[in-house]
């Protein structure tokens, strides 16, 4: 069966928005190139019912988890790999300097609620990012980031 006929079959047979926002966004991948029109609809559906901005450039693998989908942004340039979990509030996006570079987060991250990721720069694997930490340089793998780019470094995580 065609992924698009399998994804619209789950959205219709969800209530939950955790699992409503993975299916549109992937919905909005699939007509990236396909149509402008169902691209744009699936964009602001994720923006009206969920208050989050997720650009269709970005790169977001399908097994990301979106435990409360509010207030999510994620810019044009940003990567996050599989099996990483983002909360409620947090920013994913380039600062205002260069030239639009974003983040690159890698696999089995936890993004806490209110984070905000800034900048050309990279997470680790395995890391942990608390609830309104401030994050503008690179972190190491298995490390956990809290207040402002305070690192606490190859914690068994």
């Amino acid at each position: 069966m065609p992924k698009i006929i399998i994804l619209l079959l789950m959205r219709l047979m969800t209530s939950k928005p955790q699992k409503r926002i993975k299916i549109e966004i992937q919905l909005m991948y699939y007509f990236d190139k396909k149509s402008t029109f169902l691209r744009k609809y699936f964009l602001r559906k994720i923006y009206y019912v969920y208050h989050c901005e997720i650009s269709n450039m970005s790169q977001i693998h399908d097994s990301v988890e979106f435990v409360h989908p509010i207030a999510v942004i994620i810019g044009s340039n940003a990567v996050i790999e599989e099996n990483c979990t983002i909360y409620q509030g947090v920013t994913i996006g380039s600062d205002f300097f260069g030239n639009n570079e974003m983040p690159y987060i890698k696999k089995n991250t936890k993004i806490g609620a209110g984070a905000k990721i800034i900048g050309a720069i990279t997470i680790g694997s395995n890391c942990i990012i608390g609830a309104n930490a401030i994050v503008t340089k690179s972190i190491p793998n298995n490390s956990i980031v809290y207040g402002v780019n305070k690192i606490k470094k190859n914690l068994n995580v």
